[in-house]
């Protein structure tokens, strides 16, 4: 074993001076790293605090009619306002833009167009005053297919608080029974993932909301009225169009609650008030040998009250193309004059000539309708061709009564082909299997 050699004192007290000197030396090194690195993060995080990384949300920027000069005094045209504003919007580059119409005002417009694509997307169009139409002796074209209307317009949203009311004056239009020259009130055409709630609609002229060549859309809360006897005042009228869904809208109409026209597919309709009017029709289909295909459409939870119609399905001689995979559940009737409805003779005229051709009719089901029909002939009756007979159709759980005491409800089959189980009521027997 060996030992280190034996040190002076004098030599123990230079040496401890060089070990405090090396030590003082790596202290002022590590202080002034720490402190570099305390400072460099201090201005990393300032420099963060004030340049945020953009986000793909920014804030709603809203365009107010009467700040692009609408007057909202019921009297004045404030057509060129509303798309002054609408354009305004439509330009930003920034999402969630809005044009609102404020409460407390009326507004008259004249037909007008509000065209997209938007920079903006989605584009909020509010309406929380009153819009009204021009009565019609003062239209300056007669033939105009809508008075308000969407074109183009993607991730739009049209919403209401319940309180602004949109008025087609429709009773100027009625008396003179001219069906080409009366408008739709409110169109969107060709208009995808589209959103349409909280809207009060009264009297228009022809339909009131029309939905064509749209992928994608949710329509709720509507409040649709108009007088029973207001011709063609359908409440929704839905064509070209796949993907939609109708919800918690009350409809009282001269017309059809909701028509379903040709080219429409999955559709999902449920918690419709409906009356009075023609209930919910698929079609008419098939008009003028025209080809028209209607498939996945979904109609429940819904009630129908003193309605000339409850669930139908109409289609013309001489159509060809589908109605299929439809299905009707949870359906109450209070009052409905014709609670069920399958037509292949559809002639609204009386004067239609027979023709071998139609549309087909298929898989259908009728699951859980109860309640009372003022109907003395048949309750439940499916008309079919001859030729292109109806087929799968199911009747499951139905229980339809009479208003009238002592009477009874019955069921009317020509040509169609299907299955009834379990309690019904009246029989359904009439099927062919």
């Amino acid at each position: 074993m060996s030992f280190a050699k034996y040190k002076t004192p004098h030599e123990k007290v230079s040496s401890f001076r060089d070990v405090c000197e090396t030590l003082g030396r790596v202290l002022v090194l590590w202080w002034v790293l720490v402190g570099s690195s305390i400072v460099t993060e201090g201005n990393r995080r300032a420099s963060s605090r004030n340049h945020h990384t953009p986000t793909t949300h920014s804030k709603t920027t809203t365009d107010d009619v009467t700040n692009f000069g609408a007057v909202g005094d019921g009297n004045t045209d404030d057509s060129k306002a509303f798309l002054s504003a609408w354009e305004a919007a439509c330009k930003k580059k920034t999402n969630n833009a809005k044009v609102t119409v404020p409460s407390g005002k009326t507004f008259l417009l004249s037909p007008i167009q509000f065209e997209g694509p938007c920079t903006s997307n989605p584009i909020t169009f509010e309406i929380l005053g009153d819009i009204v139409a021009p009565p019609r002796s003062a239209w300056t074209k007669k033939s105009a297919d809508e008075w308000l209307s969407f074109h183009r317009v993607d991730g739009l949203i049209v919403a209401g608080n319940g309180q602004g009311v949109i008025d087609g004056r429709g009773e100027s239009w009625w008396t003179h029974g001219d069906d080409k020259s009366r408008p739709t009130a409110l169109r969107f055409s060709h208009c995808n993932e589209l959103q349409v709630r909280g809207l009060k609609h009264r009297n228009s002229q022809k339909n009131h909301v029309s939905i064509n060549g749209c992928n994608g859309a949710t329509i709720s809360n509507l409040d649709i009225r108009a007088p029973a006897k207001s011709p063609n005042t359908d409440g929704i009228d839905i064509s070209a169009s796949t993907n939609l869904r109708i919800n918690n809208c009350l409809m009282a109409t001269g017309d059809d609650c909701i028509a379903i026209n040709g080219g429409t597919s999955n559709v999902d309709i449920s918690n419709i008030a409906c009356g009075p009017g023609h209930g919910i029709s698929i079609g008419s289909l098939g008009k003028d040998g025209k080809h028209d295909e209607v498939e996945g459409i979904s109609i429940t939870n819904s009630v129908f009250t003193r309605t000339d119609n409850g669930v139908r399905i109409k289609t013309w001689q001489g159509g060809s193309g589908f109605a299929r995979n439809i299905t009707f559940s949870r359906i109450t009737f209070v009052a409905a004059n014709n609670p069920v409805i399958i037509d292949q003779y559809y002639c609204p005229h009386k004067k239609c000539t027979n023709k071998t051709s139609a549309v087909e009719v298929s898989h259908v089901r009728y699951s859980g309708l109860s309640g009372t029909s003022t109907c003395k002939s048949a309750t439940i009756n499916f008309s079919c061709s001859q030729t292109i007979p109806c087929t799968d159709i199911v009747m499951d759980d139905v229980d339809i009564e009479s208003v009238y005491p002592n009477e009874s409800t019955t069921a009317h089959c020509i040509n169609a082909h299907g299955t009834a189980a379990h309690a019904l009521h009246p029989t359904v027997d009439c099927l062919m299997n």
